[in-house]
């Protein structure tokens, strides 16, 4: 399979987390990623869009964009905070999506006087290992 993005946004509020699981989990399945495999990556999504919504500069949008291909997932999902390091890499929920993936990372830019707030990006991704034989 060719590699492919799929790109959305939805405005960062609690109420919008509904809206960005179910396209993500439709993006992942139609994308042929194994059930055990999907509820996976969708609670590490969840985790992520959530600690973003929380941190999010009021009527701004949370944007994720999915790469997958050959077995691979990778995900950036970005908002602008209302503080710089916004997220607490020390935290349970942090630790939960480290384990469900493969890498984890997060960025944040300088103040962004435009949109009132620090750009803030996790990254994540997920390798297919195969069944062991």
């Amino acid at each position: 399979m060719q590699a492919a993005t799929v790109r959305f946004e939805v405005p960062a509020a609690l109420d919008h987390l509904t809206m960005a699981h179910a396209m993500s989990e439709t993006m992942l399945l139609v994308n042929g990623f194994a059930l055990d495999v999907v509820v996976d990556l969708m609670l590490a999504l969840d985790e992520v869009v959530t600690t973003l919504m929380r941190a999010a500069v009021p009527d701004t949008a949370i944007t994720c964009a999915f790469t997958t291909g050959a077995g691979t997932l990778d995900a950036r999902v970005s908002n602008v905070a209302q503080r710089p390091a916004a997220i607490d890499e020390n935290s349970f929920g942090w630790h939960v999506v480290a384990s469900l993936t493969d890498t984890l990372s997060v960025t944040y830019d300088a103040f962004d006087n435009d949109r009132d707030g620090y750009p803030t990006t996790i990254y994540f991704g997920w390798i297919h290992r195969g069944q062991p034989h």
